[in-house]
């Protein structure tokens, strides 16, 4: 993932601008809500086709779900995430 990304993804987390899962992010996306997505290298190979039909760009994470969930601060894993305009 690209410098400029991550250094936005953070900013969004901590200003709490981000949608955690696929469903709460696949809701903001019909309502226009979306900026891009971020997925977890490790994610559900069913899942990363059906983020295919969100139209924001996505960038995959470098690490796993649970990379992603600790750079969000978060005790559980997280897959996927939305990030709002």
């Amino acid at each position: 993932m690209e410098e400029k990304i991550k250094k936005k993804l953070v900013e969004k987390i901590k200003s709490k601008h981000v949608l955690i899962g696929y469903n709460s992010t696949v809701r903001a996306s019909k309502n226009g809500e979306l900026e891009f997505v971020v997925y977890a290298s490790n994610i559900n190979p069913g899942i990363r086709s059906k983020l295919e039909n969100i139209d924001v760009p996505k960038y995959e994470y470098d690490g796993d779900s649970e990379a992603l969930s600790i750079a969000c601060g978060k005790s559980f894993n997280i897959a996927v995430l939305g990030v709002k305009k």
